[in-house]
């Protein structure tokens, strides 16, 4: 994995770049597709998407690094979306790793690649002491790649006004599993 910046990193089969306006059609067909958003706390209005879109962008002006975009390293087909987010979980800020994948790409270990990218961006780039990562109960396989990357159960959480499991990952504890 090379992380030479934030705006651009490669992974073995994926380029995360910074998102970028000309990203938004595509994060629009992502975010419209029902599969998706099944495991994302449902459908979003277009202005609610427009508005989390322009946060995306917005995100990277306040804090120098955010969501990438996912693209296939071979063909430049787009995947998804993944990366870190501050964010406020339960009153305390954190900074969450996120990933979501178009339907086509599920299954492959591709949102692995996202969360182990995300996890080293956030302890050897920017050196985050640690980070989250949350999803609805129901996603198992959100679950598995965060327990495959090395999160672990925290404890059950409301959050967007609905249930979610909180996992929980310190830059101790990844760097240690790494030494193994």
């Amino acid at each position: 994995m090379n992380i030479s910046s934030m705006n651009d990193v490669l992974t073995e089969r994926l380029r995360l770049t910074r998102i970028t306006p000309d990203d938004i059609p595509d994060l629009f067909r992502l975010h419209r597709d029902p599969r998706v958003m099944a495991m994302l706390g449902g459908m979003r209005s277009d202005e609610e998407l427009q508005g989390w879109h322009e946060r995306l962008l917005a995100h990277w002006e306040r804090h120098g690094f955010g969501r990438w975009t996912a693209r296939d390293r071979a063909s430049g087909a787009f995947v998804g979306r993944g990366g870190l987010v501050v964010m406020d979980v339960d009153g305390r800020e954190e900074t969450e790793v996120g990933y979501a994948l178009a339907p086509e790409f599920w299954g492959r270990g591709l949102a692995t690649e996202i969360a182990a990218a995300s996890l080293r961006a956030g302890f050897e780039t920017l050196g985050q002491s640690e980070l989250v990562c949350l999803t609805l109960p129901t996603n198992a396989a959100s679950r598995r790649v965060m327990e495959k990357v090395g999160f672990r159960d925290a404890r059950d959480i409301t959050h967007a006004d609905l249930p979610h499991v909180l996992y929980r990952l310190t830059a101790a504890e990844w760097r240690s599993s790494r030494a193994n």
